[in-house]
């Protein structure tokens, strides 16, 4: 009897590598798109009617439903679209994305505020915005351990209430502003307030998750609040140069130094409110659609606070 030769199946191929990989330069390129359509309409002498405005605009709009429709129809999605229509955890993203968008602002505006009217050096000016690190470090110990006892929402709730409160305070500004009874009040509101917002946030953002889908969900938190920072800044710097030269505009008798500095305190104050209406949009957004309960967030939530 002729002996018996063994047989070896061919190592099969990982689906990944027979699967057409998704569009992702549709999707950067729009954002990319829309981010420089917000900084062309922030030139004087372009604006928001520019043919190359318009033109940045609409590609971007293409772009990113079109990146919509080929997740929804491929087998192998880069973001499944299940993760993100998910209330909670849609309703988390929305939040990182418009918080990050305020927050950005903030940052910006603030450390021209310090150094151009108030003339800190660059040094005293990063020194004067550390209180804001402080609380949000202080504060995130503080909401790990009351998330367990109150649930997400009333924690994203009050912080989201607190920030708007805090950003509304800095369009108070003037020349004469104190740092320490106006501006270090105002960022340790916003501080408490947004540590409230980053740790139960981070929870609901993976709440009911497949575990295969988790490192895409986490990915996508952190996402929105880069892409939220880069479009905030974008479009609050066109709105606060916009600010900027109407004020200039009209006030025209005034002293070309003093109009000057008073044009620069009216766009920062203009970026503020903007940059507090984002935020008053992510309270909103928590209200009407986080509805975990305190049960359904992970049992040791200071892993979660990390990711944020």
């Amino acid at each position: 009897m002729a002996p018996r030769t063994a047989r070896y199946a061919a190592p099969s191929r990982p689906q990944s590598c027979t699967t057409r990989s998704d569009p992702t330069s549709a999707s950067t390129l729009g954002l990319v798109s829309l981010v420089y359509g917000f900084n062309e309409a922030a030139k004087p002498d372009v604006g928001w009617g520019a043919p190359s405005t318009i033109a940045f605009l609409v590609a971007a709009g293409v772009l990113l439903v079109g990146f919509v429709l080929w997740e929804q129809r491929t087998s192998n999605p880069l973001l499944p679209l299940r993760i993100a229509l998910d209330r909670n955890r849609g309703g988390s993203y929305l939040v990182f994305l418009l918080v990050g968008a305020g927050l950005f602002a903030m940052f910006l505006f603030l450390t021209f505020y310090l150094q151009v009217v108030l003339q800190y050096s660059p040094l005293r000016a990063s020194a004067a915005l550390l209180p804001f690190s402080a609380g949000i470090i202080v504060g995130a110990g503080l909401m790990s351990q009351l998330m367990p006892k109150l649930g997400p929402k009333p924690l994203m709730v009050t912080g989201l209430a607190m920030a708007t409160i805090g950003m509304l305070w800095l369009t108070q500004i003037d020349v004469g502003t104190s740092y320490a009874t106006h501006v270090l009040p105002s960022q340790v509101v916003m501080s408490l307030g947004m540590a409230a917002v980053f740790v139960p946030a981070s929870s609901t953002a993976l709440v009911g998750i497949d575990p295969h889908d988790a490192g895409v969900g986490s990915a996508l938190l952190n996402t929105t609040q880069q892409i939220g920072g880069s479009l905030g800044t974008a479009l609050l710097n066109t709105l606060y140069a916009g600010a900027v030269t109407s004020y200039l505009a009209a006030h025209t008798g005034l002293a070309p130094k003093v109009a000057q500095v008073d044009a620069l305190i009216h766009g920062y104050r203009v970026a503020f409110f903007w940059g507090a209406v984002f935020i008053a949009v992510a309270l909103l957004v928590a209200i009407v659609l986080i509805n975990a309960k305190k049960d359904d967030i992970p049992a040791n939530p200071q892993t979660a606070a990390a990711a944020a």
